[in-house]
């Protein structure tokens, strides 16, 4: 899958409804080996920074999870996931003047609107695991 297309999924997504962390999973079933409904059940609670709490941005929910889908559930590969999830969200709040927390994404100085944050997000992990696909 290109990086075009799947900035073409996201925006078919948003307008179907989904939230920033679905919009960014679904996107990347190569990758992660999930199904649709799958992937848009456990990632339907972290919308609006995990429950509408204005917490961690669901972009950064999602690369974490994208990038630990790359990973075996061996407990030894912890701290390797810990670390690309690092440097990955390092590059996302890189271009969001620091910002990780939906509030702050969202307060009226800098707001940057979710389908913006949600492509930088998605550019980041096709940059990372597709190249130039």
């Amino acid at each position: 899958m290109t990086l075009q297309q799947r900035l073409d999924r996201m925006y078919e997504l948003r307008q179907r409804g989904y939230n920033c962390t679905q919009s960014l999973i679904l996107c990347f079933p190569d990758l992660t080996g999930l199904d649709e409904e799958t992937a848009a059940r456990l990632t339907s609670g972290l919308g609006s920074g995990v429950g509408g709490l204005g917490e961690i941005c669901g972009v950064a929910n999602g690369i974490a999870l994208v990038v630990g889908s790359q990973f075996s559930a061996d407990p030894a590969d912890k701290a390797a996931a810990a670390k690309v999830t690092r440097e990955l969200c390092t590059q996302f709040t890189a271009q969001t003047g620091g910002r990780i927390n939906c509030r702050d994404l969202k307060h009226k100085e800098g707001i940057r609107p979710c389908n913006e944050l949600i492509a930088l997000g998605i550019e980041i992990l096709h940059n990372k695991y597709c190249g130039d696909e």
